[in-house]
């Protein structure tokens, strides 16, 4: 006669409390956006697809008054934002069985560490993707940033706030690996008695406050090679001067390439990006254009300029679909990190790439993901305009965007599923565990719950470089 004997699993490597908890901590230590956005929210239980509500005051005026006047009274005011939770990310993997014997120290370098920073890169690249929603307000040039200039960036950021009457206190600066790098070659950033802490940042790889900005650099950043990017050279047949836009002037491309209203063009001189609105047809060597917006600094005759060729969207999608994407047609295929727009003129929709895969079931696609939820529909075959080259850096105070992160709400026990949530400094994570007698180990999902929103455009400016 067999016996069986059952044991209640006590291996703390395996409790999922202890689980969400440590991978918290990792997702803390490997975030830098979210440390610096509107985070002042309640803890609430939630779903996918529940919306959090905060509200934005409005401006007030001043008066002067003389002694025998009564005073002016105004309407305290508050706007209304809806943040919807439409960002929920996980990690699957599993713990075979040869492996739950292992220290929970081991599996933490193993499968939490790992797991918590692509959670981390996730949302990272979410809050540093809504860079597009700024393009109004625009500083620097792109493919242009040396240490000469650096400083000369910083200062244009700077005044752009200045204008757009964004508080002095916490301003923040986030910018690329390469932006980074030239500013860490100007004196400003390394010249300890000018900074004022005695060198410290500077020995912790940090650039510290510099100009008014808290400045940090986070590799989720984007920072788009001219090299992997799919673009036409051409020059501009003639002068532009500042305030162009509206007059057509003529692109001389080699390779007779077909240029199409809605791609993105560079132009030496004035190096932000720029939409081609409108394009002659009938000619493929010279094309009579609009661009948008107009030139802000202009360009002379014979400026090199960049067109950055669209490729096409494989497949129909609706409005708040918020899975991958697939584009063909391209030459050379999309980049993390760089801008994508669908549509012309008002009804243009714009995102960032915040992740690229080879498409499993055709080598010649790739899916692309998105830092959001689309807002309007895409078609099969329609265009998807690619971002031009270069950094695009950040500066904004933290009341231009909100990071909402909420609980999810715990499964039931009742199929044999575990459960655990970690919740600290307006942030939880959930750890679910279940036996895989499929793949003979445990299943482990670490998830998250979030929405983000960008609050207020006046309170940023894209910094190019």
């Amino acid at each position: 006669m067999l016996n069986f004997r059952f044991y209640a699993n006590d291996n703390d490597a395996l409790v999922p409390e202890i689980w969400a908890q440590e991978g918290l901590i990792q997702l803390e230590e490997n975030m830098v956006m979210s440390r610096l956005v509107y985070r002042d929210f309640e803890m609430d239980v939630a779903n996918y697809g529940d919306v959090v509500n905060t509200r934005v005051p409005g401006d007030f005026k001043f008066y002067r008054k003389a002694q025998s006047d009564t005073v002016t009274s105004q309407d305290a005011s508050l706007t209304n934002v809806a943040v919807p939770l439409d960002q929920h990310m996980y990690v699957n993997f599993i713990i075979k069985d040869e492996e739950a014997s292992k220290s929970f120290q081991d599996l933490v370098d193993v499968h939490i560490t790992p797991a918590a920073r692509a959670m981390a890169r996730g949302i990272d690249r979410v809050l540093i993707g809504q860079t597009p929603q700024f393009l109004t307000n625009y500083a620097g040039k792109l493919e242009t940033m040396n240490s000469t200039l650096a400083k000369g960036y910083m200062l244009d950021a700077r005044e752009k706030l200045n204008n757009n009457n964004v508080p002095m206190e916490n301003r923040n600066l986030v910018l690329c690996p390469s932006a980074e790098t030239h500013m860490l070659n100007t004196e400003l950033f390394t010249a300890a008695n000018q900074r004022g802490d005695d060198g410290t940042a500077l020995e912790e790889a940090m650039l510290g406050r510099v100009l008014g900005f808290n400045t940090y650099m986070d590799q989720n950043t984007g920072d788009v090679s001219l090299g992997s990017a799919d673009y036409q050279s051409g020059n501009i047949d003639a002068a532009q001067a500042a305030g162009n836009g509206s007059v057509n002037f003529a692109i001389n491309t080699d390779a007779n390439y077909e240029a199409t209203a809605g791609e993105y063009i560079w132009i030496a001189g004035e190096g932000h990006a720029m939409t081609l609105n409108s394009v002659a047809t009938g000619n493929s060597t010279t094309e009579g254009i609009t661009v948008s917006p107009n030139f802000v600094h202009g360009c002379d005759a014979n400026a090199v300029c960049r067109i950055f060729k669209k490729c096409a969207v494989q497949g129909d999608f609706t409005s708040g679909y918020d899975k991958a994407l697939t584009f063909d047609g391209y030459n050379k295929p999309p980049q993390a990190g760089q801008i994508v727009s669908f549509g012309t003129g008002s009804s243009r929709h714009t995102y960032t790439i915040i992740q690229t895969y080879v498409n499993s079931s055709n080598a010649s696609a790739y899916d692309v993901w998105l830092d959001r939820p689309l807002s309007a529909n895409v078609s099969d075959n329609d265009d998807a305009f690619m971002g031009p080259s270069g950094g695009h850096n950040l500066a904004f105070h933290p009341h231009a965007m909100a990071l909402v992160c909420r609980p999810l709400a715990l499964p039931g026990n009742a199929l044999g599923v575990q459960s655990g949530l970690a919740a600290y400094n307006d942030l939880a994570m959930r750890a679910t565990m279940q036996y895989d007698i499929s793949y003979q180990g445990t299943r482990v999902t670490l998830d998250l719950l979030a929405g983000v929103k960008v609050l207020n455009t006046s309170l940023g400016c894209i910094l190019w470089s």
